[in-house]
């Protein structure tokens, strides 16, 4: 996306009734899902940047960008379709399904040394997010979170379902709250192949303090299974999310892999916007 279209975004994005509101504590850039569906006529559309740098390889680069639009269908219903492309070392994409193991089983010597270079794959979604309870008293905010994706890349297609489980509850409500988010989800590749791992667990928890209406703090741990072999998926985040004068929010995280088999590093930098009431 060129400057001039992202500038032309913000300009555009509308400023809501809901500025004077505590911004969000659990979205995007942050591997976390918030359990609130969003309002029926109310929709959002967020793009994501992010960088990888892999631990082991030849190639230890990885660039991906993903965008995603959430839409209020009905009373704690919510309609999300997503895309996401990624270029480079797509083994530390693979936990997220961004891409295609570039054989299946034993690979040839020539297979392998393709498996060696920059490679480049995506994903396509569609999901329902439905929201069981309000966050109320002593009662935490609950959601189901279901997801179908198609995944391509250098090898062949493939297709997965997920279920997710999603929990948030705000302490201190009012101005500047505290918020504690977990997600437990299940994924299963829908067309599995033979050394393929069929079912892959995942859970995120996260941690965000609102130090000003419009900026938040916050603390993320992403744990998911990989393919055999692999270790899980473990890593730590850091960052901010902050709430420009217009309504759109702009996030910045920053993350270190706790294992081998997790990226060194990562950058993740979102733009969201507003659409509708």
């Amino acid at each position: 996306m060129s400057r001039r279209v992202l500038a032309l975004l913000l300009l555009a994005a509308p400023a809501t009734a809901a500025q004077d509101e505590p911004i969000e504590l659990a979205d995007d850039p942050f591997e976390i899902t918030d359990p609130i569906a969003a309002a029926p006529g109310t929709a959002e559309i967020g793009f994501v940047g992010a960088y990888e740098r892999a631990r082991q390889g030849r190639i230890r680069d990885t660039g991906a960008i993903q965008t995603e639009y959430e839409m209020g269908v009905l009373p704690r219903l919510e309609l999300r379709l997503g895309q996401t492309g990624a270029y480079g070392n797509l083994e530390t994409r693979r936990r997220l399904g961004t891409a295609v193991d570039l054989t299946d089983g034993d690979a040839l010597p020539q297979q392998k040394e393709e498996r060696e270079r920059a490679r480049a794959g995506g994903t396509s979604g569609l999901g329902l997010l439905y929201q069981l309870s309000e966050d109320r008293g002593a009662a935490p905010a609950v959601g189901l979170l279901g997801r179908l994706r198609t995944i391509y890349g250098p090898g062949r297609t493939a297709y997965e379902a997920e279920g997710v489980a999603l929990v948030g509850k705000t302490f201190r409500p009012g101005r500047l709250p505290l918020g504690i988010h977990a997600n437990f989800g299940w994924t299963t590749r829908i067309d599995p192949q033979p050394g393929d791992r069929t079912n892959r667990y995942l859970f995120n928890a996260s941690i965000g303090q609102a130090v000003t209406s419009d900026l938040a703090l916050v603390l993320t741990y992403a744990l998911s299974q990989q393919e055999r072999g692999d270790r899980d998926f473990s890593l730590l985040q850091a960052g901010f999310r902050y709430r420009l004068p217009n309504g759109a929010v702009v996030g910045v995280a920053g993350g270190a892999g706790l294992n081998r088999d997790t990226p060194a590093l990562q950058i993740s930098v979102a733009v969201q916007f507003a659409l509708g009431n």
